[in-house]
């Protein structure tokens, strides 16, 4: 990796101090809350209103994130050449139409199972842009010192959100309807745009005569990314995680209601136990890296999500049996995954240079999430056609596969971020 990173600060409490960021971490912060409630409420309206089964919910799944595919990269690149906060504002109000319509269409006894195909595609299409616009945001708005405290906040966030999102999800859809439960969500990204919208930034301005064809910008992004042996391979090894854990995604609810039999309260809390569990990953994620080194770090927190997926798949018995195991997959996930997601971010937005942070986070969002389509259709086509136990399987081998690629890489050996500069490129 040739950027240097001896510049992540392992210093806290910076940005306590930093009004904008604590802005836009306060906005960042509720609009999460509310997505949580919609992942679980979302699914639950296709069950619950059109018996949906594991195909139908595969669909479902799928279609909220294909956008990372199909517009991922030229997101990116524009990106990089408009100012990023107004992308972030408007891409949270879209989001607010986008889901309240669903609630709307119920209201007025239109709703299909079709609207909610569309919804879903056209909410993670803007999901697109308000992840990109953050992540490129946050180097000029705290400093590149401070990022592994500014990811490790986030995900504080994103973790408290997991344990309050389902929980609040499975009460709302028991007394209101899983669409009226649909309202929170919308309600919060106006929230958050309010809050963005107050964050002063001082943007990077790209000339005109500096801009390019939009897909030769892109391949500047993709190119830079695939000569950086230590990001290349981290965003393979989560692109195969990740597939599999949509293929998860995409079957739990029916797997947890129709053939575990775990009511939809009891499976709102059941899983909201990813909560706490992440919020203790996140907290720690900076002292285990310094402890154990951040290339072991991260083969930790594979290790843990193939054991996730291992729980999972042997959940049985009666319902509140089942939904302990369901709990304790989710617990091991919601520990592991912020060790992951702080240190390997951090890296990146370190690593890469200011004009290129659209682009890079574009590439390494596609390549990393770019199968999940394939995974929850997958998931969702062995769920109704052999059966829901064999989809789980299948998510098991295709984690233990991306761990034995993350291994046998240059990124065990990756003691702290300053030793990425010596190892050879890929």
């Amino acid at each position: 990796m040739r950027a240097d990173l001896r510049h992540l600060s392992a210093r806290g409490g910076q940005l306590w101090r930093q009004p904008e960021f604590l802005k836009l971490w306060a906005g960042t912060s509720i609009s999460t809350l509310g997505s949580q409630i919609t992942v679980l409420a979302l699914p639950l309206t296709a069950v619950l209103l059109f018996q949906a089964g594991p195909a139908e919910t595969g669909v479902l799944t799928a279609a909220g994130v294909a956008p990372m595919l199909l517009f991922g990269l030229p997101a990116g690149a524009w990106l990089d050449r408009l100012p990023r906060r107004p992308i972030r504002i408007a891409a949270d109000l879209a989001s607010a139409l986008v889901i309240a319509s669903v609630p709307l269409a119920a209201m007025l006894g239109v709703l299909q199972l079709g609207q909610l195909y569309v919804a879903a595609f056209l909410a993670g299409t803007c999901a697109v842009w308000t992840r990109l616009s953050v992540s490129a945001m946050l180097p000029s708005l705290v400093g590149r010192e401070n990022l592994l405290e500014a990811n490790t906040k986030t995900m504080v966030s994103f973790s408290v959100a997991q344990i309050a999102g389902p929980s609040l999800a499975g009460i709302l859809v028991q007394a209101f309807s899983a669409p009226l439960a649909l309202l929170a969500d919308a309600v919060s990204f106006v929230v958050s745009a309010v809050c963005v919208a107050r964050v002063r930034l001082e943007e990077p301005h790209v000339a005109a005569a500096q801009r390019r064809r939009i897909w030769r910008d892109v391949a500047e992004g993709v190119l830079w990314l695939r000569g950086e042996s230590v990001l290349f391979r981290l965003t393979v090894s989560i692109g195969l995680a990740n597939l599999a854990w949509y293929g998860v995604q995409a079957i739990i609810v029916v797997y947890a209601t129709d053939q575990l039999g775990v009511p939809p309260a009891l499976l709102g809390l059941t899983l909201g136990t990813i909560g706490p569990a992440a919020l203790v990953g996140a907290l720690v994620a900076g002292h285990v890296a310094r402890r154990l080194g951040v290339g072991p770090t991260l083969v930790l927190a594979l290790s843990g999500e193939a054991l996730s997926r291992v729980v999972l798949l042997f959940a049985g018995g009666a319902p509140e049996v089942a939904a302990l195991c369901i709990a304790i997959s989710q617990a091991i996930f919601g520990f592991i995954a912020p060790l992951w997601d702080v240190n390997a971010n951090s890296l990146r937005q370190s690593a890469t240079p200011e004009r290129l942070l659209g682009r890079v986070a574009a590439a390494s969002m596609v390549v990393s999430t770019g199968m999940a389509p394939v995974g929850a259709l997958l998931a969702g086509w062995i769920g109704q056609t052999i059966g829901l136990r064999a989809a789980l399987l299948e998510t098991t081998v295709v984690t233990l596969i991306a761990l034995v690629v993350l291994v046998r890489s240059p990124v065990p050996g990756l003691r702290e971020p300053a030793a990425a500069t010596s190892l050879e490129p890929a």
